[in-house]
């Protein structure tokens, strides 16, 4: 192999994928998801030139092992030429296993029964295991989080009794079905200083292979027996029905094995299709597979639907099916002349992870999947363009290549576009601005109202010209071209006109019968398929399986139709909606009897009610106050606004003498509390948010007279209003060094005594009350309680005026009141 032009092929690239962005080296001219996919066959390994590298050097050891080559000069010919297959596109190999063999059971076997029902239990357990992994891994993982995020003491933080928002996280996992040992286990984790709950659901694969092949006449399908396989088959997806039991043996047998695929359309030359080449890669292809599978292997041929319109050729025609024959007659001949043994032989099957490494053709036969596919740019950009063998195709046809990219790409321009072009739009109050990037956006996009979203466009232009709401802005799916007054009739035919169209259908420079050429699965239906698979079938060394894709909505009766084929097939329904929501109504309560009865015992019932998002304003003229306090020797005020009722409604934060840019962040912080309470975020979900937050500056607290230390501005901030507001004495603080943070002096407590009567305008806002408080009116110390014996005194309104002698005195204040006799006297 030589060195020099094997590097010369390969160019680094940057490929997103699911763990990160990593730097691959891959084929020019692959697409990125062309070489993820090659990636992922090699384990990860992101050098593809490498990878591809050590396993031809492998295969090559193990083919001269096993006789397939028969010497050195040999071996590295064959190394040489199946590194070049690999690397252009012409061959990909997939020698593992494609998983476990399918069980075969023939319709008589006694054990058919059980194993339907077995097989339906399993993959409901496998569904509901996957959704429960998910759920509990959410739910211990916010176990885990409500310990990392917490900034107090790290014993404090892991104790359910004293960290709520671990309890709160807890008891939630326990309703999703978590058990207290997995608890445990999470917060012993999160102790360590693990922070992710690493829970892998059961993989995809597993639960979406094949698991069963039955053998079953249509006779039999047509008893009790159909009616058992339509229903497990309409459960599963994992169920195969064949006409007999041999062609179930079959079916398993193909499903299990090492697969490889040679693509079609990578073996033209600029004139014609290549055929030696296409028999050179067969061979190439089969021996691959002999020296790589211990066990059963097919070889697959890729894009024939591709080949045929590249041909000039109607997939669903006579001539169509003859020639697809004679191809697949020509690759089982090269494959008999090499002396190929291959289990499984040549065959159809549906593998879209090797249909990827391919560039996209499938190996199942199947009709033509697009007349226009994305292609990707040299700085990475996907665009549109035509399909190779569709472009091949209308060349052999006659037909005008730069009038068919123009319909099926479009010009890429609104100018000369019916209802939006460029006049319509500028009477709308689009200028050239607007025009012009939106056209640019036009080879990126698939509709034509995509290029006027509002990133593109612009939101102002959007907003102040159009008149968009808020809420319409917010609108992912805003159409803007809707919003400016176009009819959904006018934007179809302006993006015919820009982009092109999907179809080759109705063009008026093909005639009836070249349209038919180039037609797609999804217009030509299923019927067609099936009519090239059987005239396919006595070319395979097996009858095909036809891979059936039904609706998600299907009923058990349309997979039954499904199954009765007369060829192996397997029916599946696609995957639910992403969007699909179940509303359920909520249950009327039931009404009580009518016949007389005891009265039930009252309870209380408490009821979760989803309340609309809107912002509850504050009263004009609100109630509340305003708390100095110096936390670490850096002076706060905490100025709280109330709503009617009590509840706290806003806050203002103000620092003295800090900086500029600490002293705006607070107030925007606090302007951010503000919102989320006016729009019902409770108070105790930002207490437990920022209580035990520990930076600068932080220490000794003094003018408060129930926080005493905080381990920064927003824990004492939230320890004040937890106290205030919410009556959460656990976070009063009595010992000023408690949550010393830094290390900071002691600060002296400046506590109003509490053992006294307070008058009521140290509580009352005189000017909020208008003077309607009483002037006499007083707050008695709590711990007093009122006396029995005493009456209320009229000077200061306390409860201290006892009998002394013949006169009434206030222990209080000492004023004399009224004796009994005088009082009594009149």
């Amino acid at each position: 192999m030589g060195e020099g032009a094997w590097q010369a092929g390969f160019e680094d690239r940057l490929l997103e994928r699911s763990s990160g962005a990593v730097e691959a080296r891959a084929p020019v001219g692959w697409t990125d998801a062309r070489a993820e996919a090659w990636v992922d066959w090699a384990d990860g390994e992101a050098d593809v030139t490498e990878a591809i590298t050590h396993y031809v050097e492998a295969l090559a050891l193990q083919a001269q092992a096993r006789g397939i080559v028969k010497d050195a000069r040999a071996r590295g010919r064959f190394r040489d030429e199946l590194a070049d297959a690999l690397a252009g596109g012409v061959l990909a190999l997939s020698a593992a296993p494609h998983g476990p063999r399918p069980l075969a059971l023939a319709a008589s076997s006694p054990h058919l029964s059980a194993a339907l029902g077995t097989l339906t239990a399993q993959h409901r357990g496998e569904t509901a295991a996957r959704a429960a992994a998910v759920a509990l891994g959410q739910r211990l993982q916010a176990v885990m989080d409500a310990i990392l995020r917490c900034e107090g003491d790290a014993e404090a933080c892991a104790d359910l009794t004293k960290n709520t928002s671990l309890a709160r996280a807890a008891e939630a996992a326990r309703g999703a079905g978590a058990t207290d040992a997995m608890i445990l286990e999470a917060i012993a984790l999160a102790r360590t200083g693990e922070n992710s709950w690493a829970c892998e659901p059961p993989p995809e694969a597993a639960q979406g292979g094949l698991r069963l092949a039955v053998g079953a006449s249509k006779r039999e399908l047509k008893g009790e027996l159909g009616d058992q396989l339509a229903l497990a088959a309409w459960s599963t997806g994992a169920i195969a029905v064949a006409p007999n039991a041999a062609a179930a043996e079959q079916v398993a047998a193909q499903s299990a094995a090492a697969r490889a695929g040679v693509n079609l359309m990578a073996l033209w030359t600029d004139e014609a299709f290549d055929i030696e080449g296409f028999e050179a890669a067969v061979r190439l292809g089969g021996h691959a597979l002999a020296a790589a599978a211990d066990g059963p292997a097919v070889l697959g041929l890729a894009g024939l639907a591709e080949w045929l319109a590249a041909h000039g050729l109607d997939y669903d025609s006579p001539e169509g099916r003859e020639t697809a024959r004679e191809l697949y007659m020509a690759a089982a001949k090269a494959l008999e002349e090499a002396g190929v043994r291959l289990e499984g032989g040549l065959g159809l099957f549906d593998d879209r992870e090797l249909s990827l490494r391919l560039g996209g053709g499938r190996l199942d036969a199947a009709p033509l999947a697009a007349v226009v596919v994305h292609a990707q740019t040299a700085d990475g950009e996907a665009v549109r363009a035509v399909a190779e063998g569709v472009l091949r195709g209308l060349t052999v046809l006659g037909a005008d290549l730069g009038e068919a990219r123009a319909a099926l790409l479009g010009v890429g321009d609104l100018a000369g576009a019916p209802a939006v072009d460029h006049r319509a739009l500028a009477a709308r109050g689009f200028t050239e601005h607007e025009v012009t990037a939106a056209e640019a956006a036009l080879p990126f996009v698939s509709r034509l109202e995509h290029a006027f979203v509002p990133a593109v466009v612009g939101e102002g232009f959007v907003r102040d010209v159009l008149g968009a709401t808020a809420e319409q802005l917010a609108d992912p799916c805003l159409d803007v071209l809707a919003l400016a007054g176009f009819s959904a009739e006018e934007i179809a035919q302006a993006q015919a006109h820009a982009l092109g169209v999907e179809t080759l259908a109705g063009a008026v420079f093909l005639t009836e019968a070249q349209q038919r050429v180039f037609r797609t699965a999804e217009e030509i239906g299923e019927a067609p398929r099936l009519a090239m698979l059987s005239a396919l079938e006595p070319t395979l060394a097996a009858a095909p399986l036809v891979e059936t894709v039904l609706p998600w909505s299907a009923t058990v009766a349309d997979v039954r139709a499904a199954l009765a084929s007369g060829l192996p097939v397997r029916v599946r329904r696609a995957a639910a909606p992403a969007d699909l929501v179940l509303e359920i109504p909520a249950r009327a309560e039931a009404r009580p009897p009518r016949q007389a009865a005891p009265q039930p015992e009252e309870r209380i019932v408490e009821r979760v009610v989803e309340r609309e998002r809107v912002r509850r304003k504050l009263p004009d003229r609100r109630k509340g106050y305003i708390q100095k306090a110096a936390v670490g020797g850096h002076k706060v005020y905490i100025h709280t606004g109330e709503y009617d009722d009590g509840e706290l409604g806003e806050i203002f934060i103000d620092m003295h003498k800090e900086g500029a840019a600490f002293r705006s962040l607070m107030n925007n912080f606090a302007i951010a509390i503000s919102i989320g309470l006016q729009y019902g975020v409770p108070l105790d979900e930002f207490v437990d948010a920022f209580v035990f937050t520990r930076f600068e500056p932080a220490g000794p607290v003094t003018g408060n007279d129930t926080v005493k230390s905080a381990t920064s501005i927003l824990d004492y901030i939230f320890r004040e209003l937890g106290v205030s507001y919410l009556g959460r004495d656990d976070l009063a603080s009595d010992d000023p060094a408690g949550l010393n943070a830094d290390g900071l002096g002691h600060g002296k407590a400046d506590r109003v005594p509490t053992d006294e009567p307070q008058p009521a305008s140290r509580f009352i806002s005189r000017g909020f009350s208008r003077g309607t408080a009483p002037d006499n009116l007083v707050f008695l110390p709590s711990a007093r309680g009122a006396r029995e014996s005493a009456d209320v005194c009229a000077a200061c309104g306390d409860f201290a005026v006892v009998r002394k002698g013949q006169a009434m005195i206030c222990e209080t204040c000492g004023a004399r009141a009224s004796r009994t006799g005088e009082d009594a006297g009149g």
